[in-house]
């Protein structure tokens, strides 16, 4: 291959005879001239300097790695990796790789889990850890729910003897050249997490959306007794799904089995699941089943503080006081008489407080009543009329 780098190869400059000097003055300090050209010849000439590697594009280390359990399963989250340490988009993410230690604690059901000894160090996790798995890069894709990557673990719940675990995760992404450090360390000590509540239900109501279920009796790990701490309740709108670390809409776990939600207005889905630590992190059952509610404005407005019937030749007018709403519709007036009952509007509800009835027959007695109706299409009470009577003659 061609040398690219370009070659100094010295020249002589052939000079007048004059400047050729004798053999007499051949001595350097007498040769000025000569010394300086040469002395030119080679700063001019030059060459390029020896070729220096790439700078390694480095992954920035993952600092948001957080761990839940659910049922038997342990879900670990992170964001995706987009960035290198110098602060640059990082382009090409070969695999994110997942490194776990496990080890026995020495709590038992009647000594408490606060005698395990300190979390480990980042020092001790990089010696002691090691891979169980790795994300590549052609599967991050389907590893990835909305901006975070969402990976999931079975292990073994106990150490031997059904002695408690404490296990420490973290994860590292390796581009083309270089790798990150480890991500920042998450710890969960797994419990005996209840099966899924059953016969959740949820009933509209004018107060919110009432949500009962029943308490489960068994675990996920067999002939263990379930650790119950509350319930979590997750809502999320018709048809959405309901994101793997999704905020419950209850502060703290709730711990009767029902519970009365205040959603904005609107048609939801609703799941529950037996608490067994609310964390962090989390520690939970599966969700039960899916039930739907559609929660809506069912208060009706205040009726009309009052109706005044007007009779007049043909036609009685009726008159009313407004009702103060801020979702107000209108309102719908009626007639009753001892034929029976008649709602003038059939339709939307007059906006006025006013309304004039020409449909009379002579000589019988009518009473009248009005009421208003929200936008919702709740209606209040009636305000009723005195009694009119219609004279035969005019």
């Amino acid at each position: 291959m061609r040398d690219e780098r370009r070659r100094c190869i010295p020249r002589f400059i052939p000079q007048p005879s004059s400047l050729i000097p004798s053999p007499l003055e051949s001595a350097p300090l007498k040769r000025p001239g000569l010394v300086l050209l040469f002395a030119f010849a080679l700063v001019a000439c030059g060459k390029r300097g020896d070729p220096r590697p790439p700078v390694p594009v480095i992954p920035k280390a993952t600092s948001d790695l957080v761990v839940t359990q659910r049922a038997n399963k342990l879900l670990l989250s992170w964001s995706y990796p987009a960035l290198t340490t110098a602060g640059r988009s990082l382009s090409n993410v070969r695999r994110v790789s997942v490194y776990r230690y496990v080890e026995e604690l020495t709590a038992t059901p009647t000594a408490p889990a606060a005698t395990a000894p300190p979390p480990l160090t980042a020092a001790q996790f990089a010696k002691l850890s090691h891979r169980i798995d790795s994300i590549e890069g052609a599967n991050l894709p389907a590893s990835t729910v909305g901006a975070k990557l969402v990976y999931e673990d079975t292990p073994p719940l106990h150490g031997a003897g059904g002695r408690p675990i404490r296990i420490t995760y973290s994860v590292v992404t390796e581009g083309i050249g270089a790798r990150s450090d480890f991500s920042n360390l998450v710890i969960v000590s797994p419990l005996d997490v209840a099966v899924p509540p059953a016969d959740l239900k949820a009933i509209a109501k004018a107060e919110g959306v009432t949500l009962t279920w029943s308490a489960p009796s068994t675990s996920v790990i067999p002939n263990a007794k379930p650790s119950i701490a509350g319930y979590n309740i997750y809502r999320v709108a018709k048809g959405e799904s309901l994101e793997t670390f999704a905020v419950p809409v209850n502060p703290s776990p709730i711990t009767k089995t029902q519970y009365t939600d205040v959603p904005p207005y609107g048609t939801f889905d609703y799941t529950v699941t037996a608490v067994a630590e609310p964390g962090p992190p989390r520690i939970e059952s599966d969700r039960s089943a899916v039930v739907e509610a559609t929660f809506k404005d069912l208060v009706p407005p205040p009726p009309p503080p009052s109706v005044t019937a007007l009779v007049e030749t043909k036609v009685v007018r009726l008159v009313w006081e407004p009702v103060d709403a801020s979702d107000l519709a209108g309102y719908f007036v009626y007639r009753t008489e001892k034929a029976g009952r008649i709602k003038f509007q059939t339709g939307a509800p007059i906006n006025q407080t006013f309304f004039g009835d020409e449909s009379l027959l002579p000589g019988i007695e009518y009473y009248y009543s009005v009421t208003s109706v929200d936008k919702s299409g709740n209606e209040s009470a009636e305000t009723k009329s005195q009694m009119v009577l219609v004279p035969k003659t005019p």
